[in-house]
């Protein structure tokens, strides 16, 4: 399944930006397939993203989560059967909220890895009452206060407690168990649109997750290797889930569970455990790669 980011935030939070610096500073080394989705006429956006990366396939006129629905999932299917991307790139208009696209990534056998929300520190005090921009937030597990340099650091923290709240306020809830879709978030600060590597490392791919025990022996960066030598049951799986530090905001690997007959790829995420992929083909043991959020 391909990995996919939603990169979400109000007209001009830099979107784009973040856009090309990630490609750029992140994959570099893989098939980065780019969707831009705005409003207006002319697609300026996407003329900035066809200078930098060819595979930019671009949706004017409307949002993805309305008008250009059917448009986009035929865009999705079509740009994964021509290119085979290794990971996917969307970047939702400003008037768009991220839920639907992450709902269509979905259904389409995508794994929405994160949702990216850009937040203009400098500006957010003219929209933070628009419901549009309230959605995004909330519908986004990944909050990222842009353009920081241009104000204080008393501003800066007023801008980080609205934004909190809101997210608080406006995160979707499962109609049926009244229980929110995101139980938690990171939030960064940044100019001109950089994250660090950590955003998109749940982008491992299997073969890069069966050689982890192999390169990564203790600390490396922000990864952490745990080794189970034994298979466990599921409420194993779930308890060391749970007693994760604070600062682990991802976890990758594969698992061998009592009773089943192939291990399974393990993927967390702010809070949701996913074991839906069988490896067949791997002979090793048990690990869980667990990606820390650097403060």
């Amino acid at each position: 399944m391909t990995p996919a980011f939603v990169i979400t935030g109000f007209l001009g939070s830099g979107k784009t930006t973040l856009l090309i610096n990630s490609a750029r500073e992140h994959f570099s080394n893989r098939r980065v397939a780019i969707i831009v989705n705005e409003l207006g006429e002319v697609g300026v956006d996407g003329k900035v993203l066809k200078n930098t990366y060819s595979e930019v396939l671009e949706l004017p006129e409307g949002c993805i989560c309305c008008s250009l629905h059917a448009e986009f999932e035929k865009a999705l299917t079509e740009i994964r059967e021509r290119y085979n991307p290794e990971v996917l790139l969307v970047e939702t208009s400003g008037g768009a909220v991220p839920f639907p696209v992450v709902v269509s990534l979905q259904a389409l056998g995508c794994v929405v890895e994160g949702v990216i929300c850009l937040i203009d520190a400098k500006n957010f005090n003219l929209y933070k009452e628009d419901s549009t921009a309230k959605y995004q937030i909330g519908g986004s597990n990944i909050l990222v206060l842009n353009k920081t340099d241009l104000v204080s650091e008393q501003e800066l923290l007023e801008v980080e407690r609205e934004v909190v709240q809101t997210w608080e306020l406006y995160r979707p809830v499962n109609t049926f168990t009244g229980e929110p879709l995101y139980k938690n978030f990171v939030l960064y600060r940044t100019t001109y649109g950089k994250l660090p590597a950590e955003v998109f490392s749940g982008t491992f791919t299997l073969e890069e997750l069966k050689n982890f025990t192999d390169t990564h022996n203790g600390h490396s960066h922000n990864h952490r290797v745990l080794n189970i030598i034994e298979p466990i049951t599921y409420e194993e799986l779930e308890r060391r889930i749970k007693s994760l530090p604070p600062d682990v905001v991802r976890v990758k690997g594969i698992v061998r569970l009592k009773g089943l007959p192939y291990p399974l790829v393990v993927n967390y995420a702010f809070g949701s455990l996913d074991l839906s992929t069988e490896v067949k083909d791997y002979k090793g043991a048990s690990f869980l790669v667990l990606i820390a959020y650097a403060r």
